[in-house]
């Protein structure tokens, strides 16, 4: 199975700075479920250490530390502290939450490599499913958010909206759960590229209040 999209050249760019082979991310669709679930999991691991990392940048001394912090640990863990500092959203973070949830299912057992998505998500319940659907598609769920806030004049392609419905979600998990994720993970770490700038940007603010500060001081 092949990229259905152009990678994003951020997401390239990305996979340089963690250290990873250009093209890491968009090959993950050509490996068996188990080692897709694996690698994705460690290819957040890595991109979310890297962001925290830039952002505390002032502090080198923190990159152990950091690196140690699980992902989805709760109350404490990479994408909580990511959450904090706004730089990874909510929808994000279930996301990821989701993908930690899986990958602890998988990777303490050997005898899992033979996992199948397609056969995980059939023995799903409608219930299990649409749960499992709605976490693995954060875009989707923001835009119905913004599409169905009458407080929010936020438009939207037509097609755009169609495919966010919650039944469309949902009978593409069923169809295809390794796309339906791997498209989870693209906006996903997409998202993640878009906040280097913003941590720059709230740096500059924090200098700027320190300055301001000292000026009235």
């Amino acid at each position: 199975m092949t990229a259905p999209v152009e990678i994003d050249r951020g997401i390239l760019e990305l996979e340089s700075k963690i250290g990873v082979k250009s093209g890491f991310f968009a090959s993950l669709l050509e490996e068996d479920d188990w080692s897709f679930v694996i690698k994705l999991h460690a290819l957040f691991e890595a991109a979310c250490t890297h962001l925290l990392l830039y952002h505390f940048k002032g502090e080198p001394q923190l990159a152990d530390i950091v690196s140690r912090i699980e992902l989805s640990g709760k109350p404490v863990g990479k994408a909580a502290i990511l959450g904090r500092l706004g730089l990874v959203g909510k929808e994000k973070r279930r996301f990821l939450s989701s993908l930690s949830e899986l990958r602890n299912i998988l990777v303490h057992d050997v005898r899992n490599s033979e996992f199948s998505l397609q056969q995980y998500v059939e023995s799903m319940t409608p219930e299990v499913l649409r749960s499992f659907a709605v976490a693995f598609s954060p875009t989707e769920t923001l835009i119905r958010k913004f599409s169905e806030d009458p407080k929010l004049k936020v438009g939207f392609d037509m097609k755009l909206l169609e495919q966010s419905d919650v039944d469309a979600v949902v009978a593409r998990a069923r169809c295809n759960p390794k796309l339906h994720i791997w498209i989870a993970a693209y906006n996903t770490l997409t998202s993640i590229v878009d906040m280097y700038d913003y941590s720059d940007y709230k740096q500059w603010i924090n200098a700027r209040a320190i300055l301001d500060d000292n000026g009235k001081g």
